[in-house]
C-alpha cells in the first residue's frame, strides 16, 4: 500500500513540475546602454522656435547664430548653432541654465560634403544633459544623452519664418540610448534589446522596438531583421510569446506565454509568411497558393524609387537565370497609379509577375504591413514550404540560395 502512495505522489509531482516548466507570465529587467545599440540612427529636426528664448553669455568669438529650443519632460533644453571663424558651432545648454558661457563649444567644417557627412557625424560628442521632473510628488533628476548631427546636404528643407539667419542653420538631434536585458526561455538564452524609438524618453507602446536573439547571435547578423513591437508574438522552440508591455522608463518588459505553436509566423528570417491582402496590376485578387511548392522572390519597389530602379537589370539576370526552375519571381510596387506602374514594367521588359499597393491608401491587411515592409528596395526570399529564408539579401547571395535548385 505504501508503495501505491509512493508512486501516485511520484506522478502528482512530476505532473505539477510539468505544469509549471511553461510560465505563464515573465518579467525582463533591462539596464541602459548609451548608444543605439541595434537600432537604427532616429533624428529629428530641431526647428525655429515661435516663442521668445531667454538666455545669457553666448562666447563672443562667434560671429552669428540662432537658438533652437527641445522639449523633454515638460523642460526646454536650448541649443545654440551658428557660425565661428567660417565654422560651424554647436553649443547645448547641458546643464539647463539657460546659460552658454560654461559649456563646450562643438566645432565642424562647412559646408559638408556627403562624404564627409558621416565622419563629422560620428566626430561629434554624445552630450548628457539633466532634467528635473516631477514625479509622485517627488522632485527626480533624469540624465538625457543627447547627440547633435550637422545638417546633411542631400536634404531639402525650408522653414516657415522670415528670418534669413533662421534659415541658414539646420540641425538634427538625436537619443542614444537602447535597454537590454536577458531571459531563459524554452531552454534559450536569449538577449533583448528595447529602444523608445523616435525622439520619446518615455517608452510608450507605440514607440518602443523590441529585438530578442539568441545570446549567442552578434548584433551586426541580426541587424538586417525587422524589430518587434508591443503586442508582437515570437516564438522560441516551437512556443509562442506575447511582447505584453514595457515599463514607462523602460526598466522592466513584460512577457506572456502563449502556448505551442510549431509554425509560427512572422516577417523575419526563420519565420512562415502572415496572411496578407494583394492584387495584381489589374486588380484581381492575388493568392499565393498558386505558386505553392515553389521558392518566391517578392521584390519591393515602386517607380519613384532611384535605388529599386537600379536594380531591376540585377532582377531581371536573376529571373532569366532561374526561369526554368523551381522558382518565381513576384514584384510588388508600392505607387500612385496602376497604369504607370504598367507603362514602367512593359517599357523594362519586366516579364514576370507584378502586384500593386496604393501608396495612398492604408488598408492594415495588405502585403505591405503585415510583412513590415519600411524601405525601398525590399526583397524576400520564400521556401516552398512558405517560410522566410531571405531578408533583403544581396542579388548574389539569393542566386548562391537557388543554384541548389531541382
Amino acid at each position: 500500500m505504501k508503495k501505491i502512495h509512493f508512486f501516485m505522489f511520484a506522478a502528482v509531482l512530476f505532473f505539477a513540475l510539468a505544469a509549471d516548466s511553461k510560465e505563464k507570465s515573465y518579467v525582463v529587467d533591462l539596464y541602459s546602454y548609451q548608444d543605439f545599440g541595434p537600432f537604427s540612427r532616429q533624428q529629428f529636426i530641431v526647428w525655429p522656435s515661435n516663442d521668445s528664448l531667454i538666455y545669457k553669455n553666448v562666447p563672443k568669438e562667434i560671429d552669428e547664430f540662432v537658438v533652437r529650443n527641445i522639449s523633454l519632460l515638460e523642460q526646454q533644453i536650448l541649443i545654440l548653432i551658428g557660425t565661428k571663424n567660417n565654422k560651424r558651432v554647436i553649443i547645448v545648454d547641458s546643464d539647463n541654465d539657460k546659460d552658454f558661457g560654461n559649456e563646450e563649444i562643438l566645432e565642424y567644417e562647412y559646408p559638408i560634403s556627403i562624404e564627409k557627412y558621416q565622419e563629422i557625424q560620428d566626430s561629434l560628442p554624445t552630450i548628457s544633459t539633466r532634467l528635473e521632473y516631477l514625479e509622485n510628488g517627488q522632485l527626480l533628476t533624469k540624465n538625457v544623452n543627447l547627440k547633435p548631427s550637422p545638417y546633411e546636404g542631400s536634404l531639402i528643407l525650408t522653414f516657415n519664418t522670415e528670418n534669413e539667419t533662421e534659415k541658414k542653420y539646420l540641425l538634427f538631434v538625436s537619443f542614444p540610448e537602447h535597454k537590454r536585458g536577458a531571459i531563459h526561455l524554452n531552454n534559450s538564452d536569449l538577449t533583448v534589446f528595447v529602444s523608445s524609438g523616435s525622439r520619446a524618453l518615455h517608452y510608450l507602446k507605440s514607440y518602443a522596438s523590441v529585438f530578442i536573439e539568441h545570446k549567442s547571435s552578434n548584433i551586426d547578423d541580426f541587424r538586417k531583421n525587422i524589430p518587434y513591437k508591443i503586442g508582437d508574438v515570437f516564438n522560441v522552440n516551437g512556443n509562442d510569446y506575447l511582447i505584453d508591455s514595457v515599463s514607462k522608463w523602460g526598466n522592466e518588459l513584460f512577457i506572456e506565454y502563449i502556448g505551442k505553436n510549431e509554425r509560427p509566423t512572422g516577417v523575419s528570417e526563420g519565420y512562415y509568411l502572415p496572411d496578407f491582402h494583394a492584387t495584381y496590376l489589374d486588380n484581381t485578387d492575388f493568392d499565393i497558393k498558386k505558386y505553392s511548392g515553389k521558392y518566391i522572390l517578392l521584390d519591393f519597389w515602386g517607380t519613384w524609387c532611384n535605388p529599386c530602379i537600379k536594380l531591376i537589370p540585377e532582377l531581371k539576370e536573376l529571373h532569366s537565370e532561374f526561369s526554368d526552375k523551381n522558382f518565381v519571381m513576384i514584384s510588388v510596387a508600392y505607387d500612385r497609379n496602376p497604369e504607370t506602374v504598367m507603362d514602367f514594367v512593359v517599357a523594362e521588359n519586366m516579364n514576370w509577375q507584378h502586384l500593386f499597393v496604393d501608396i495612398n491608401e492604408y488598408n492594415y491587411k495588405s502585403i505591405i504591413n503585415r510583412l513590415k515592409i519600411t524601405s525601398y528596395p525590399t526583397t524576400i526570399l520564400i521556401s516552398p514550404e512558405n517560410k522566410i529564408i531571405g531578408r533583403n539579401l544581396k542579388i548574389d547571395d539569393i542566386r548562391e540560395l537557388l543554384l541548389y535548385l531541382d
